[in-house]
């Protein structure tokens, strides 16, 4: 929700502010130069539209950048991938180059990818043939799944099952590369699953993680903090983590038997 409608007496605000924004427009008018060519254009006074310039590179991004660097390691170049739940600008950048194809609960009316979507509740068998896809991808969509929480049906075996069911839908050599909430094991119903790397372990059963990644500023209980350098670990130590709170844990997952 980065787009959402302020609050109602921030509008008001803003409205006011068209007072004082419009002797500012003036001053910026006047000192126009003669042949700029947006000179005498049609104006309108905005009241307040400042907006922070930070953008931060959040979980999201980070999760993003770190598959598709997992996929360019890769000798193949175009994989067929299945997703779940990841945002659809990392869905539709990685159709560009791979057969993306992605399961929604509902119609996000992408006309322009790639993207083959799916309209199925992983609370039921996923509708694809075993072996049909290289690469799975899931950003925090995992611990969300079988909740309800967006009008999927709620289910408390739906993760468990969902797991099985990505395991026979992908071929021998996949690979799994999935963002989870790392923390002291706690259902936080209608928020998520927090699980501890053990119990994530036991829940992909047959699968070994190859690499991993935690984000420490991912943290539900405070905003980003400390140095930028020290933000992404590979120790998925979860001894300072409260209970009730996680960190955001970048993993790679590849068959036992395949390594």
């Amino acid at each position: 929700m980065r787009d959402a409608q302020p609050p109602f007496l921030d509008r008001v605000y803003r409205k006011l502010r068209v007072v004082v924004m419009w002797s500012r427009a003036q001053e910026y008018l006047s000192n126009m130069e003669a042949g700029n060519p947006l000179k005498d254009l049609p104006l309108k006074v905005v009241g307040d539209a400042y907006a922070d310039p930070t953008e931060f590179f959040d979980h999201y991004d980070a999760f993003a950048f770190w598959s598709v660097r997992k996929l360019q390691q890769s000798s193949v170049l175009s994989r067929r991938i299945l997703d779940i739940g990841s945002p659809k600008m990392m869905c539709g950048m990685l159709s560009a180059m791979h057969d993306v194809t992605s399961v929604v609960l509902a119609d996000c009316s992408d006309t322009l990818s790639y993207v083959h979507y799916v309209r199925h509740d992983v609370a039921d068998p996923l509708p694809f043939e075993a072996g049909s896809f290289d690469v799975f991808i899931s950003t925090v969509a995992l611990p969300l799944v079988g909740l309800g929480r967006y009008g999927d049906r709620m289910d408390p075996n739906c993760l468990p099952n969902l797991v099985r069911e990505v395991d026979r839908v992908m071929t021998p050599d996949a690979d799994l590369l999935v963002s989870m909430c790392l923390g002291p094991n706690l259902l936080a119903f209608n928020n998520g699953w927090y699980l501890e790397l053990d119990t994530i372990a036991r829940l992909f059963s047959g699968w070994v993680i190859v690499d991993i990644l935690v984000d420490e500023w991912s943290s539900s209980k405070s905003s980003w903090s400390g140095r930028p350098q020290e933000r992404f670990s590979t120790r998925p130590d979860i001894g300072s983590i409260v209970q009730g709170d996680f960190r955001v844990v970048f993993l790679h997952f590849r068959r036992s038997q395949s390594l």
